[in-house]
């Protein structure tokens, strides 16, 4: 089981990264336009859930964004870490 999210959301996805087995994300779905592919999942981990937005340009992440239900934003703005989230994710579902 792994930890809670704080309801701030502050690291959470440093948290969300130490306990992958208990993070789960289903393709809700997945478009293209000009050879980049968009995908949207559907995200549950532990006390949040919401969606997580992934554009990709070949094997590249070039936008991430977790918008979790208590309000929080999280995108590679203020989290590089969303990345290895995101490639995670890709690589996993």
């Amino acid at each position: 089981m792994g930890k809670k999210i704080s309801p701030s959301g502050a690291g959470a996805i440093r948290t969300i990264l130490k306990s992958l087995d208990d993070f789960h994300a289903d393709l809700r779905t997945e478009t293209e336009d000009k050879g980049k592919i968009s995908r949207v999942y559907d995200f549950f981990y532990e006390n949040i859930n919401g969606t997580f937005t992934i554009v990709t340009n070949g094997e590249e992440v070039e936008i991430a964004v977790l918008n979790i239900s208590n309000g929080k934003i999280i995108n590679l703005h203020n989290d590089l870490n969303i990345r290895k989230l995101a490639e995670y994710v890709l690589k996993n579902s």
